[in-house]
């Protein structure tokens, strides 16, 4: 049972290809602690954010995901400096392998393409969130209808690059975004790279609201289909 105040398991699951014929996931078990406040002050990504029409639809938390994935993507040098580095000393036992790989990635990568706002992966999101929340299901990115994430691209015309992540756990963006991004015991970092592709220009985000304030959280990628 996930508790406050005590150790909460915080799952992470692999961003999947278009087409795909398996998946991962990576878990990791951190202890409840005060983390440091994080406010969206970049004037020019909130702008950025809110003039698209879609971005009126958006709730605080699809609105943070948003501004923290675009705040890592802008500047990622900046989002180790500023954000992983200050939780990393919240969370020591963050300090490794992957950690080490991800600082050294952050600051070779340049900035890339910001993310809009796509109502239909919003919707594909949103429905595979949902769908597992009223189950209660383990995190999957198959639905419990059975529909995969290929058959939920597809029904939305998505017909070529994107991807999938799913997070579950207590109810920080933040923390959970810079748990994606360290991929611990994901082989293959398939959540960074998703995170990090230069070709995704367009995100949808779902959420679903699990008993104990926990979320689980689906992003949705993909490139231009045009």
């Amino acid at each position: 049972m996930l508790m406050f105040h005590v150790k909460r398991l915080i799952f992470v699951f692999l961003a999947l290809p278009l087409i795909s014929i398996g998946q991962h996931m990576g878990s990791t078990t951190l202890e409840l602690k005060t983390l440091p406040i994080h406010t969206m002050s970049d004037v020019a990504l909130l702008n950025n954010i809110n003039g698209y029409t879609e971005s009126a639809a958006l709730n605080a938390t699809q609105k943070e995901w948003f501004y923290w994935t675009n705040y890592s993507r802008s500047d990622p040098r900046r989002f180790w400096d500023s954000i992983i580095q200050p939780l990393l000393k919240a969370y020591p036992n963050l300090k490794n392998s992957y950690s080490v790989s991800l600082k050294k990635e952050l600051y070779s990568t340049p900035s890339l393409p910001l993310l809009k706002p796509n109502a239909k992966l919003a919707a594909a999101a949103l429905s595979l969130a949902e769908a597992l929340a009223e189950k209660k299901a383990s995190p999957s990115h198959t639905s419990p209808s059975g529909a995969t994430f290929d058959d939920r691209m597809k029904s939305i015309s998505i017909q070529k690059c994107a991807g999938e992540n799913i997070s579950f756990g207590p109810p920080n963006t933040v923390l959970m975004l810079v748990l994606l991004y360290i991929d611990e015991g994901v082989p293959d970092l398939g959540h960074r790279k998703s995170l990090l592709n230069p070709s995704f220009v367009e995100m949808g985000i779902g959420v679903g609201n699990y008993p104990e304030g926990k979320k689980l959280v689906v992003q949705d990628f993909s490139c231009e289909q045009q």
